[in-house]
């Protein structure tokens, strides 16, 4: 390193703060409540060779991989004839990863008239054209129904909006006066950024910063490579499914594989055993394959987030062009994070699960809930005017090798993020839930459970179209070492003329009709257990019970604790001690089901070996 240690945190936590900053300026400003209350934006400085320096600590993950491929579209878009006060607008899923809902504006950042650095700030506009409101398209087989696709394009010039180009835009998506106010939210995060980062290069000069700059990267990468030679040398392989490929004939499954080889302080991930790009969409481009990865090992290398270029120049990935993991345009890539994004995470945190069980058995995590795409579009009954928004449940996170996962978050995805408060969607649309609650049962089981799926339910106020994009209601969020798979996502309608008959609409329902009182049924993932679910100690059993996150039926069938009601006022639960030990070893005679369905125990997760802080 070239700065001394004390200087070196000072200055590259001031770099994560401004980005913290401008995070909360994005949300703090833009009208769509996916930014302000339910946090997917992020914000991001990159050098001037467009390598990744910080980002928000509570950003988007997803986002993370696509900030230098972004970057370097542009510079190349322009060859790199940036002025101060630019500003591009861009969202190709193709070349800079994730989807067309993720508008990103690219700043380059000039200190006495030298490009030193760039802002790439990213929010997820909640629709952005296409053939449904919202934009994800569950059957699209190609990318045009999916929405507009924005090349690179100066959208501020000197810091004056290109009224032009906004309204190309505008006229091009529903409820586009919002995505004015979303733009000029994150221009304003851009010149923040611009604001704290010279203020660094003025009181610390060029040479320090554009110093700091490479020790951040360097730091990160030896701290990896550090204790990846801590770990034994070899081939950790996982392999996970969606449910189908929907717009295929036969409806295959669609499988994601990884093979993680560890030589020295070397890290490959292959993916080219995963199965070529699907007709519908599921797939994604290579940049959020590598986000995915990144993400993926953050989670078990914990102490190294926020992601730099100093952890992606530290592993290599490969994938096979035209594959699901690897999509060329035009095949879909909406559904991305429903789709292949939650598999390839999972599978990287079993394949580091495998090297770390022998070595340290706290960094093993089953997987959790995957993200449901949930859309509704229409005339606010009230207001007469046009509206749009993307709702998603948080859910059942996996249980790790030492404790329960946790419930009604969706850390993979956005790691400090909040949900929408139903208060403010019900404010802002015609919508009355009836529900916000845990799914009784949903968990995985196991020595450890995983967290419970969350029920948000809701009644329509008004007519308004809905459009589900999701996964996981077969292939639920698996288990690791005997633990039990999750349970699924599911949606279902109660219509106002019929409300004693509940319709299955799946994750794949596309422009779906409501009119005023029906009732949609939306439920989420819970989280894959970790060990056997008959050496669970039974107190945690019965306080399971008492909370209502697991049944009585469960809790004998599945545990094998016998409950009984005490003789007192409060009808309090307590367990037989006798009768649970002859259950629970004649349940022992009688194996799970092996599968990839909820309850079932994952094939290959069950070969994971139990490490022995995880024994009852």
């Amino acid at each position: 390193m070239k700065l001394d240690a004390v200087t070196f945190e000072v200055l590259r936590n001031a770099l994560s703060s401004m980005c913290d900053e401008g995070s909360e300026m994005i949300a703090r400003l833009a009208y769509a409540p996916t930014i302000s209350e339910g946090h997917d934006h992020s914000c991001a400085l990159l050098t001037a060779e467009g390598r990744l320096v910080a980002h928000g600590n509570r950003d988007q993950a997803p986002h993370i991989g696509s900030f230098e491929p972004s970057v370097r579209v542009v510079r190349e878009w322009i060859d790199d004839k940036f002025e101060p006060g630019d500003v591009y607008i861009f969202n190709d899923p193709y070349s800079g990863g994730t989807h067309c809902n993720d508008v990103k504006l690219i700043r380059p950042l000039f200190h006495k008239g030298k490009l030193v650095a760039f802002n790439s700030s990213t929010g997820h506009w909640p629709d952005v054209g296409g053939a449904l409101p919202g934009s994800f398209n569950p059957r699209a087989i190609d990318c045009y129904s999916e929405g507009l696709r924005i090349p690179p394009m100066r959208i501020f010039k000197q810091d004056k909006l290109d009224k032009t180009v906004m309204q190309l835009i505008a006229y091009n998506m529903r409820t586009g006066r919002e995505r004015i106010a979303d733009i000029y939210a994150q221009h304003r995060a851009g010149r923040l950024i611009e604001e704290r980062l010279l203020d660094l290069f003025d009181r610390h000069g060029d040479n320090t910063i554009q110093a700091l700059f490479g020790d951040v990267f360097d730091y990160t990468e030896e701290m990896f490579r550090k204790q990846v030679t801590e770990l034994p040398d070899g081939t950790f392989e996982f392999e996970d499914f969606s449910d189908m490929d929907v717009m295929h004939p036969k409806k295959p499954r669609i499988r994601i594989h990884c093979k993680m080889t560890i030589a020295g302080t070397d890290v490959t991930f292959d993916f080219t055993g995963s199965d070529k790009a699907p007709i519908g969409p599921f797939g994604f481009p290579r940049a959020s394959l590598e986000t995915a990865v990144y993400d993926g090992t953050l989670h078990c290398f914990p102490h190294l987030a926020p992601l730099n270029h100093g952890l992606a120049r530290s592993v290599t990935v490969l994938s096979t062009p035209g594959s699901c993991v690897d999509i060329q345009e035009p095949t879909p890539a909406s559904g991305y994070a429903s789709g292949a994004y939650e598999k390839v995470a999972a599978v990287t945190m079993a394949c580091w699960a495998n090297a770390f069980s022998t070595v340290n058995p706290k960094r093993m995590y089953a997987a959790g809930i995957n993200l449901a795409n949930l859309c509704i579009g229409g005339v606010h009954p009230k207001t007469g005017k046009q509206y749009v928004n993307y709702l998603w449940n948080e859910g059942g996170q996996g249980a790790r090798s030492y404790k329960d996962g946790n419930s009604f978050q969706m850390m993979i995805f956005i790691g400090g993020a909040t949900n929408q408060p139903i208060e403010i969607l019900e404010r802002w649309y015609p919508l009355l839930y009836t529900n916000c609650n845990g799914v009784q049962d949903s968990c995985g089981d196991g020595v450890y459970r995983g967290g419970v799926g969350i029920d948000r339910s809701f009644k329509a106020l008004g007519a308004m179209t809905l459009t589900m994009h999701g996964d996981r209601a077969e292939v639920t969020p698996f288990g690791l070492a005997g633990g039990t798979n999750g349970g699924p996502n599911t949606l279902s309608v109660r219509r106002a003329a019929a409300p004693g008959t509940e319709e299955h609409l799946g994750m794949h329902a596309m422009g779906i009709r409501l009119e005023p009182g029906d009732h949609v049924i939306y439920r989420s993932n819970g989280g894959g257990g970790f060990g056997e679910a008959l050496a669970r100690d039974s107190a945690f059993v019965l306080a399971d019970v008492e909370n209502g996150w697991i049944s009585r039926d469960k809790a004998e069938q599945v545990y094998g604790v016998v409950l009984v009601s005490q003789s007192d006022a409060a009808e309090r639960l307590a367990v037989d001690a006798a009768a649970t030990a002859a259950l629970r070893s004649r349940l022992r005679t009688t194996p799970r089901p092996r599968g990839y369905g909820p309850g079932e125990v994952h094939p290959l997760g069950e070969k994971l070996t139990v490490p022995s802080i995880a024994i009852d």
